[in-house]
């Protein structure tokens, strides 16, 4: 009769840890889903001229200028396209680290108060 007492507290104890997997897998399975799409987001050129025209607008121009310039021989025009377009990418790589860290923190694994990992 012990023997089938072990039997049922094992099979209980899987039972627990299968659960206890397949909560797990589904929620590895959110969170790549969801890095997934901020990833294609943050790889969108549509994102950043959306969230920033005038510096889209802006960094256009200075490309269009420096393009001009360089065909022809006008250096402030050169030089004031690559202004522009240096600013522009600036600005837009300053937000792109942003959106990445605010990315990194959401992803932190949040910890329950009565669950270990391990």
């Amino acid at each position: 009769m012990s023997v089938r007492i072990i039997d049922l507290d094992q099979q209980r104890a899987k039972r627990r840890l299968r659960r206890r997997i397949a909560r797990l897998r589904r929620r590895i399975d959110r969170r790549i889903l969801a890095t997934r799409q901020q990833t294609q987001r943050l790889g969108s050129w549509k994102t950043y001229v959306t969230a920033f025209p005038g510096s889209a607008m802006i960094g256009a121009f200075g490309v269009g200028l420096a393009l001009s310039a360089g065909l022809g021989g006008r250096r402030l025009s050169r030089w004031l396209g690559l202004r522009l377009v240096r600013r522009t990418i600036d600005r837009a790589s300053g937000q792109l680290w942003r959106d990445l860290a605010g990315i990194w923190a959401d992803s932190a694994p949040e910890k329950s108060p009565g669950e270990d990992h391990g």
